[in-house]
């Protein structure tokens, strides 16, 4: 029994079960089992491929380089140059990512798969809490690319006549000049300036802020109370950079029932509901 045959034989199972992961990982295939044998048999054929090149160093260097007497220089063969540059811009390409469509390429041929449900979280804020009147829940889901947004909320009635606010900000963020405290959430607050929501200016009657902090920069809940009474309507504004939007919910106290908020932008905001609790 010779050790090369083993060995030589080993690469070449080794090979095949590598190749069939390797195609199955190709198209997204990333099941835990395939994984694990890709890893395995890689792991095994780097060892057998070691001990393939020792064996067999020879006739690699006899395919590398060229002799023709001791007395001259051994000269690399234009087969060994070849292979090389292609080793290193294949190497250069994946390492700056040049070549990634081609290795994403192989998603095209994975099977379509139900998206995962979204799981949403909402920030949860409070007001008028001691007051009486009719409870109310509002749930305002973000856009991903609304960015630090500043939000009044308020009532008005079946006139369009301000009757109050349900939430108004204590403070207003602003992006860091360093890229790096703003991926670790470090923003800069000031404090809430009513010109930086027009419309909720020119309408309210009262601007004092019913908040301590700034508005939820992701998805959030109020719950507040109001006063109004039969048909009236929640009006919020939105500002986000240099973009403002108005939306508005008719609500109906007798039926209940939820309200959607609309814009006639409605790009800052992906969802809105107002329920009569």
């Amino acid at each position: 029994m010779k050790r090369k045959n083993i060995i030589s034989l080993s690469v070449a199972f080794a090979f095949l079960s590598l190749s069939i992961t390797g195609i199955l990982l190709y198209i997204k295939q990333k099941a835990h089992a395939v994984e694990i044998t890709h890893t395995v048999f890689g792991l095994i054929f780097v060892g057998f491929a070691i001990f393939h090149i020792l064996n067999n160093w020879s006739s690699i260097t006899g395919y590398s380089k060229t002799r023709t007497s001791e007395k001259t220089p051994s000269k690399f063969k234009k087969e060994f140059i070849i292979a090389f540059l292609v080793f290193g811009v294949v190497l250069a390409g994946t390492a700056s990512e040049v070549l990634e469509p081609v290795a994403e390429a192989g998603k095209f041929l994975a099977p379509k798969r139900p998206p995962r449900a979204e799981k949403l979280s909402y920030e949860e804020v409070k007001t008028h809490q001691d007051s009486k009147g009719t409870d109310l829940r509002i749930l305002v889901e973000m856009n991903k690319e609304t960015e630090l947004p500043v939000i009044a909320i308020w009532v008005e009635n079946a006139d369009h006549k301000f009757v109050e606010n349900l939430y108004v900000p204590a403070k207003e963020a602003k992006m860091p000049e360093s890229e790096e405290e703003a991926k670790e959430g470090h923003f800069e607050l000031s404090d809430f300036n009513p010109v930086s929501l027009p419309t909720w200016q020119a309408k309210a009657n009262v601007k004092s802020s019913l908040s301590e902090k700034e508005t939820p920069h992701e998805n959030f809940v109020v719950h507040s109370k109001t006063t109004a009474k039969s048909t009236f309507y929640v009006m919020m504004e939105v500002k986000s950079k240099n973009k403002n939007e108005v939306y508005e919910a008719k609500v109906d106290e007798i039926n209940g029932g939820v309200s959607k908020l609309k814009s006639t932008g409605n790009s800052l905001i992906k969802s809105g509901l107002v329920e009569i609790l």
